[in-house]
């Protein structure tokens, strides 16, 4: 085999931003979302699903904290993106 053969996933791996090479890297989520951005095109809605089910989880195993600290996360981001907006 040489190693002029490369997949077409390996390829676009070399082309994704830093950020997604960094996500990657976490052990479990990284591999569940390498699989949604260059798997099937089921692997979507299964990360989706498994997002939601382990959000879920949380919710049932810490209670409301597991709902507030999202939100909480939410509000920065859309300050920041009234901010961007509003320049």
């Amino acid at each position: 085999m040489s190693d002029t053969t490369l997949s077409s996933a390996g390829l676009q791996q070399d082309n994704d931003p830093f950020f997604f090479k960094l996500l990657y890297l976490v052990p479990i989520i990284g591999w569940l979302f390498k699989d949604a951005v260059h798997g099937n095109s089921d692997a979507k809605y299964y990360f989706c699903a498994n997002f939601f089910v382990g959000w879920g989880l949380a919710i049932a195993f810490f209670g409301y904290a597991a709902i507030i600290i999202p939100a909480l996360c939410l509000v920065a981001l859309a300050f920041t993106w009234i901010i961007g907006v509003c320049r």
